[in-house]
């Protein structure tokens, strides 16, 4: 809570956006705001505010003198060395809950003023370090602001923006005094009375008045964007929303503020805590006028007065204590994180270091973070089922309502549990578990202290948090919390930890006899009933975590979820150096382009394998950044990248990116240069088009824009080869059929007079030079018709000076026997030799040897260990749309 940050406006002369414009710009929005001011209004605007600052401090003065006389500094002593230890630290917890409601106030400004998103870690030491020294050193215009500006500067916003978001940030200061004076007004008017001596009506009435206002303006700020001054000094005024959020922020930090005072009153001052809160905003409002250091007199006065009947000795070592808990302490803190920062943030060694330091640390954060978050879901749930101490819950009821706490028990004990399943998606690194978490564990702190004033397990929640706060590029990952569910291993640790907290709550109350009325008594010291109430509870939302994933069903992704953009596909696909990159068009498959927009790579998504069909496509110099960026985007949403038939062109790329390689098969290219129907060699292919004229088989090749003239008779010869073979189609790596598909090709047909037989469409490379066909597809009792195909299509590439004629590949081929092998090569052979049942292996190899071609050795490279067989399995339901219909071949 800063009672001297918002002096920050009222001493600025412009507003600050004069600060960021030329000479020029200042001396032309004056010349046509506002006539130059005369001498005489130049003295009295810069001489009336240090006037009027002697004059309350000569008050204050003498105030004190008469408040002070007769005081005894041995009193004073004395009565801060009987203060408990217990106090002092349950009033630096609450001095720690309005600190953090500052770093809202922060927060709340520059969503208002600002479009440039900061970070969670520079508002918070920005906020934290700039009230705490504010707050000590007095004129926050200069000391506040000056820490502010270097932090904020650095997260990119202007000297404007700062000075705007400082007056919001007051704002919500004014309206947080207010809720706390009206709500004190209208619900303790008579305390309120004793006090200020007014009437119980006039109390009420002021009471009103402040409330009616506040509503009045949350009101007005949600009709509409609202804004205060005109030209550079516009200030935008936040909306319903923020305002709403800035009044709760404000309540609870001059409310935390109070308490952290109140709790060292001695017992002679009587007084319920929304009383003195009401004492405490009003002792705030006249250290803002009285622009004192740190209101320092002021505020101690008006404390004094409104406490008479309290020894002036006791109340001045409460007032002492609180500023030690509340401003100094603070302020070394501050103090330490500003140099810190500035250590950490400079450009030298020791910043360059600690910043290595950091990154060096940073792949360690989200396990740690995520085992800390854990022992603080058994902190919170230990803490639910044990008896509270008396001492703490006889303060508790001062100001504190029951059902508050009674609620807060219960919010504690679910938010252990919470924690104790979100520790395992921080592991993860999932950004929607970092969301949940922080939530969860400001819950947690809030909790904690309602329920009990348990300062200790509050504690140990902040740490946590600010360690979240401050490592939030850590969790990164894209996902929904049960994307990645927790293994049998951590639910049976949660199961564990939930059923011993339970079995020591009821360890605490074996003396106590159980009665159906335990569930139903609600006084401040029913231990018992609470911990019974919240291990129902538990055990509920336990129940409900179980049922939902019982019941749950992951969307099954039969495709992609993206308009292709065929256009700039067809455009990079026209420069490819491989035939088989045309697969970018077969429409199953999802794509990740370079910014320069002339490379992409095409993946698909099966299980948690991110897996990229063949090589990214484009100019060498854009592969590299490609598969970085791939690989960025897989781990954000905890996947593994795998690229799938992949050349040797670009192994050493893969291995620099840590991948692991094993051998896929080989893939067979023709030399059409070298190839030859004449010669001995030869024989085979003249007796082939020999018996091709003797039957009335025609050869053709149908451009492009002519398929949509014979794709009927393609869509036929499709369905019976299809049907003969009692295959279903298959895709990802090759193609299937689809009416829009075909038409992007040139096809090859043999046909018997106007009767199509056989057909393959194809694809080139017109860089490299290379021809392949993928769809090939003929009517049964045709024998030796493919031979003819594949012969036609070699001799037409020959003829229009293509080089080469590509067969796809054959997989499991070219694998080594030798005994000293890597032990995937012999997996590979033995499922090679024993699955021909299923798939004709060496068949296939046989026959595109028949072709003499030259082997190429093709890999898939994925990131190592233990995930290969899951990532073949995912790779095989990918092509085959499941691993049954590969089994049957259906």
């Amino acid at each position: 809570m800063s009672h001297k940050s918002a002096s920050e406006a009222s001493e600025l002369p412009f507003p600050d956006d004069y600060l960021s414009s030329g000479p020029s710009d200042v001396a032309e929005d004056l010349t046509e705001h506002a006539k130059p001011p005369s001498k005489l209004r130049i003295t009295v605007i810069r001489w009336a505010p240090r006037i009027f600052t002697i004059i309350v401090l000569a008050i204050i003065i003498a105030l004190l003198v008469h408040l002070l006389t007769d005081i005894n500094p041995r009193e004073i002593l004395h009565s801060i060395e009987k203060t408990p230890h217990k106090i002092f630290a349950a009033a630096v917890l609450f001095s720690g809950i309005s600190y953090l409601a500052l770093m809202g106030y922060d927060a709340c400004a520059i969503h208002t003023v600002s479009n440039r998103p900061v970070r969670a870690s520079s508002i918070a030491i920005g906020s934290f370090c700039s009230y705490a020294v504010g707050q000590t050193l007095g004129f926050p215009l200069v000391t506040a602001g000056a820490v502010r500006w270097r932090i904020y500067g650095k997260a990119g916003l202007n000297l404007s923006t700062v000075a705007k978001l400082t007056i919001i940030a007051n704002l919500t200061l004014w309206m947080g005094m207010f809720v706390v004076l009206g709500t004190a007004l209208v619900f303790y008017p008579r305390m309120m009375s004793d006090l200020n001596h007014l009437s119980l009506e006039v109390n009420k009435g002021i009471g009103v008045t402040l409330l009616l206002a506040l509503a009045g303006f949350v009101g007005w700020c949600g009709s509409g964007e609202r804004y205060l001054g005109r030209g550079v000094a516009t200030l935008p005024l936040p909306n319903a929303r923020t305002v709403i959020v800035q009044i709760i922020l404000g309540f609870i930090d001059v409310g935390a503020a109070a308490a952290a005072l109140w709790i060292f009153l001695p017992p002679e001052a009587n007084i319920s805590f929304m009383a003195f809160a009401a004492i405490f905003s009003a002792a705030i409002i006249l250290a803002i006028v009285s622009h004192l250091p740190a209101g320092l007199g002021a505020f101690e006065a008006i404390v004094l007065l409104a406490l008479p009947h309290v020894p002036a000795e006791k109340t001045i070592s409460a007032l002492l204590m609180w500023r030690i808990a509340y401003t100094l302490i603070p302020f070394i803190c501050a103090v330490g994180l500003f140099a810190l920062y500035e250590v950490v943030t400079a450009d030298n060694k020791i910043g360059r270091g600690l910043r290595s330091f950091r990154r060096a640390l940073f792949p360690f954060i989200p396990p740690i973070v995520g085992v800390l978050t854990f022992l603080g879901g058994v902190v919170l749930l230990v803490s639910g089922a044990v008896p509270s101490y008396n001492s703490r819950i006889a303060i508790l009821t001062h100001f504190v309502p029951l059902p508050f706490s009674e609620v807060s028990h219960l919010i504690g004990s679910v938010s252990g549990v919470a924690l104790l399943v979100l520790s395992h998606g921080l592991i993860k690194r999932l950004e929607t578990a970092w969301f949940f978490t922080v939530f969860v564990l400001i819950a947690g702190i809030v909790v904690s202290l309602l329920k009990g004033l348990d300062w200790e397990e509050a504690t140990i929640l902040t740490i946590i948090l600010v360690l979240l706060l401050s490592f939030r590029d850590a969790f990164y990952r894209k996902g929904a919390l049960l994307s990645a569910p927790p293994s049998k291993g951590m639910i049976a640790l949660i199961l564990l930890f939930i059923a011993g907290s339970t079995w020591l709550g009821f360890l605490a109350y074996t003396d106590i006899a159980y009665q159906k009325q335990l569930w139903w008594d609600f006084t401040w010291h029913d231990d018992v009933s609470r911990f019974l109430r919240s291990t129902a509870a538990i055990f509920i939302v336990c129940a409900a975590a179980v049922f939902y994933v019982l019941i749950g069903r992951r969307p099954t992704r039969k495709g992609p979820e993206e308009t292709i953009p065929y256009e700039q596909l067809k455009s990079i696909l026209a420069h490819a150096n491989r035939a088989d990159a045309n697969l970018a068009l077969l429409g199953d498959k999802r794509f990740l382009f370079h910014p320069e927009g002339d490379a992409f790579l095409m993946y698909r998504v099966q299980g948690k394998s991110w897996i990229v069909m063949g090589d990214p496509v484009g100019p060498k110099e854009r592969i590299t950044e490609l598969m970085w960026t791939f690989m960025d985007e897989a781990d954000k949403h905890a996947g593994w990248p795998v690229f799938y038939q992949v050349s040797t062109e670009h192994i050493p790329l893969y291995l620099d990116g840590g991948f692991s390689l094993v051998k896929l098969g080989e893939e067979a290219r023709v030399d059409i240069s070298k190839f030859s129907i004449e010669g001995k060699s030869g024989k085979d292919w003249r007796f082939a088009l020999n018996r091709m004229q003797k039957t009335n088989l025609i050869f053709e090749i149908v451009p492009a824009n002519r398929v949509l003239e014979i794709r009927d008779q393609l869509r036929e010869v499709s369905d019976i080869w299809l049907s003969k073979r009692g295959a279903a189609e298959k895709g990802f790596s090759t193609g299937f059929w689809d009416d829009d598909y075909i038409l992007n090709f040139d096809t090859a047909i043999i046909k018997r007079e106007d009767k199509i037989i056989a057909f393959a469409n194809l694809w080139q490379s017109i860089p490299r030079k290379e021809l392949t066909v993928d769809l090939m597809r003929h009517l049964p009792d045709e024998p030796g018709v493919m031979d003819l195909l594949f012969l036609q299509i070699i001799l037409y590439g020959k003829e229009h000076g293509l080089h080469w004629f590509n067969l796809g590949m054959a997989p499991l081929s070219g694998l080594s026997p030798h005994r000293l092998a890597p032990s995937w090569h012999k997996i590979a052979s033995f499922v090679a030799k024993n699955s021909e049942r299923f798939y004709g292996f060496s068949g296939l190899r046989r026959y595109k040897s028949k072709f003499k071609p030259q082997w190429e050795p093709r890999y898939l490279a994925y990131p190592g260990g233990w995930m290969l067989p899951q990532i073949l399995i995912d790779v095989t339901a990918l092509i085959s749309g499941g691993v049954s219909r590969t089994l049957w071949k259906k």
